[in-house]
Order: structure tokens, then sequence, then C-alpha cells
């Protein structure tokens, strides 16, 4: 049910994506005859605008044909054309689906701020699991964690980190309950992956936001997931096994789960779902590889730089490796996500219960919901 959720997700990104686009070519006077909704034989078909909409039997993804894309047709094309621009309103053209993405993440966080959502207590003990190691050393909701042995801790998922490095040795916390200092002892343990936990998870209280500061709360919101998400590309980056434990599988696994296991409501966690998705299609699209945006804006920059045009051919080259590389990722991302799913050969170690699945979390300011558990 969560991948159904987070392919339908990123179908209708896919839209917004292509829609921005479809808008920015228009506003500067490039024809669009085609925008396709889904792929398959065609169910609808209508005109608006000067352009055919186009919806598939599948509908998943979306494509607009702009005139003139095709750089080994522009020199066909009208004035009306896409090569007809120069360099720097063509990657305006090109930056506006990942700024439609981001827009659309801005204003989905807006509306869910101003409406009124959970938001977490910074470093703050919401929830203690029962016969956990925290329930053994008497943590309490409501305590505030101050410091890790001795090291003052930043944020939340600061705290996640310490507590999963510690497995086996006693960690020492120090808390604030009610305005008084406290120390305890804790010894996390292992769960299935290796990771220490101890039984806790962060406190959220109800709130509802005025308009500045709830625009405020969503740039920050969704700059906190972008860097989340450029981290997870940095994983994919560094290769396949690692992108498996946190690549682009783990960070959708832990985005569509939120929607089924938050605190918050199901509304409010399918926003905040929606949100991470946006911001990191948005992310994706603009690596700087030839087949996807990021691409297309880096020979842009060399044609503006140069004042010389890419030739076709050594564009189309730069395309179609990009495309090679892109379609090896996938490859690899999804052969590591399938022998994650397989059975191990190895002996697994004592499966214990702590709560939660990942092993690191946002930081508290970003607003996210159900951060990991520790």
């Amino acid at each position: 049910m969560h991948y159904l959720f987070v392919l339908l997700a990123l179908g209708a990104l896919l839209i917004v994506h292509e829609l921005g686009h479809l808008v920015a070519a228009r506003l500067l006077g490039v024809r669009v005859p085609r925008f396709t909704v889904g792929f398959g034989p065609p169910l609808l078909s209508f005109r608006l605008f000067g352009t055919q909409f186009v919806l598939g039997a599948v509908p998943l993804g979306a494509s607009a044909n702009l005139q003139g894309m095709n750089p080994h047709r522009s020199g066909e094309e009208d004035t009306s054309g896409f090569g007809t621009l120069g360099p720097l309103k063509r990657m305006g053209i090109i930056l506006a689906g990942p700024v439609a993405n981001y827009a659309v993440a801005v204003g989905l966080l807006f509306t869910l701020y101003t409406s009124g959502t959970h938001v977490v207590v910074p470093l703050t003990v919401g929830t203690v699991l029962p016969g956990s190691e925290a329930a053994r050393a008497q943590l309490l909701p409501g305590d505030r964690l101050v410091r890790a042995d001795g090291k003052p801790l930043e944020s939340w998922s600061d705290f996640v980190t310490r507590v999963a490095d510690g497995v086996g040795r006693d960690l020492e916390l120090a808390v604030e309950r009610h305005g008084e200092p406290r120390t305890v002892r804790v010894r996390p343990r292992a769960d299935e992956r290796g990771a220490g936990r101890i039984g806790v998870s962060q406190q959220y209280v109800f709130r509802e936001h005025a308009p500045g500061e709830a625009f405020t709360q969503s740039l920050v919101h969704t700059g906190r997931v972008a860097s989340e998400a450029l981290s997870t590309l940095a994983a994919l980056v560094r290769g396949p096994e690692v992108a498996g434990r946190g690549g682009p599988g783990a960070l959708m696994r832990q985005e569509s789960s939120d929607v089924a296991s938050s605190t918050a409501s199901g509304f409010d966690a399918l926003v905040r779902a929606l949100v991470a998705a946006s911001v990191a299609l948005a992310m994706l699209t603009l690596v700087p590889v030839p087949g996807l945006d990021g691409g297309r804006v880096l020979l842009l920059a060399v044609e503006a730089v140069s004042g010389r045009r890419i030739p076709p051919r050594v564009e189309t080259v730069a395309q179609t490796a990009g495309f090679l590389f892109i379609s090896i990722a996938i490859v690899a991302t999804a052969g590591a996500e399938i022998r994650r799913a397989l059975p191990s050969s190895s002996p697994a170690a004592p499966k214990v219960v702590m709560g939660g699945t990942a092993p690191t979390a946002p930081a508290p300011d970003a607003g996210l919901p159900s951060p990991a558990p520790a």
C-alpha cells in the first residue's frame, strides 16, 4: 500500500512538473502543441489555449511537447519554437519544472501550518515504549534531553545518532524534568538492523500558525527536506549498497510509512509525505546529468558563457550518455533494494523491537512527522 501511494503521488507530481514547463513556455511565447498525461491508448482529448491535452489509459506521469525542443528539428520550426529563444530564456523554461514542484511543496505546507498541524517540541521525549531500556531507566514523557555522555545535544537527529552508535555500552543522559536536572543511564540495544534503540519518540504539540510564521516555517521545512534529498542522492553516487540503506528506496519507505504511522492525523501525514516527494523530485531533476533538467541547464550555461550554440550532435550524445547513467543508477538501486528484501543467509542478530525503522531523523525545526524513534 505504501508503494502504491508513492507511485500515485509521483505520477501527480510529474504532472505538476511538466505543467511548470508548459506554463513557462507559453509565457515566453513558445507553442506547446501537445500535453500528455499518462501513457497508453488515449481515453480523453481536448484542445485548450492552442494545446492538445491527452489523457492516456495509464494516468502515470506526463510530458509536454514543446515546439522546437528537438535540436535536430529546430531549424524547421517557426519563430515560436523553443530553439529560437536565447539560452537564458530556455534555461528559465527548463527550471520551471523543478520550481513548480518546490512551489507546490511550499504551498501545501503553508496551508497545513495555517490550518493547524503537529509540530515537534525540540529534544523532548513524547512516548516511552513499555518494557524498553528507556522505561527501565525511568525516562518519562516530557523529559527534555540536554546532553549525552557530557556532550550537548543539538537536535533530535543528533540524539538518535548517539543512541544508534551506542550499542552495548551505557549512555549517560542529562535531562530536565519540570525544570529540575536529572541524570539517567541507558544501554541501547540493537534492533534488527544493528542500530541502537532505547524506545523513545519525540513529543509533538498541535499548533495553528499565523500566515507570516507559516510561510517561514514552510521555507525552513522544505529546506530541510531538500538537504535530506541531496544526502540521499550523495548516497546513491557512493554506490548501490549504500543507496540500498540510505538511498531513494529508503527515503520512499520512510516517507510513505509516515502516512500510516505518523502521530499526526492521516491528512497531516499525507500532506507531509507529498511535500517530501515533491521536493525530492525537484532536487533529483536538478542533478547536472544530461537527460535531466539539471543537465540541460548545464549545457545552456555553457552556451551562454561561450556565446556559441551547442551542436545538435553533441547535445544528443550528452543526453544519451546521461540516459544510460540514469538507467544504470536505477538498476543498481533496484538491485540493492531486492537484495535488501531477500532473507539473509547469515545468522540474524536477535530482534529487539524498540520502535522505529530508520537510524536517522530530520532536525526538529524541519517540522517533519514521525522522526525516527531512538
